[in-house]
């Protein structure tokens, strides 16, 4: 599995990231065929993803503040 991991919001439940491995050996402009889409639902922490080109991205979520947490609570 690749190294890569993006860690996402954490209250956020839909994402765009850019694919590091993807950005390395694009031959486009900018960032386009780089990027990539996803969902983690609330309820999980972390999720394996793949990227347009099958590279595998690990995405965690950050933790919530306490002042967040309280307020959930």
């Amino acid at each position: 599995m690749s190294g890569q991991t993006v860690t996402i919001a954490a209250r956020a439940i839909s994402f765009t990231a850019v694919c590091d491995e993807c950005s390395r050996t694009a031959t486009e402009p900018a960032w386009a065929g780089a990027t990539f889409a996803g969902r983690l639902d609330l309820d999980l922490h972390s999720g394996v993803f793949l990227c347009r080109r099958g590279h595998t991205v690990r995405v965690q979520r950050a933790q919530a503040s306490p002042s967040v947490a309280t307020e959930a609570a």
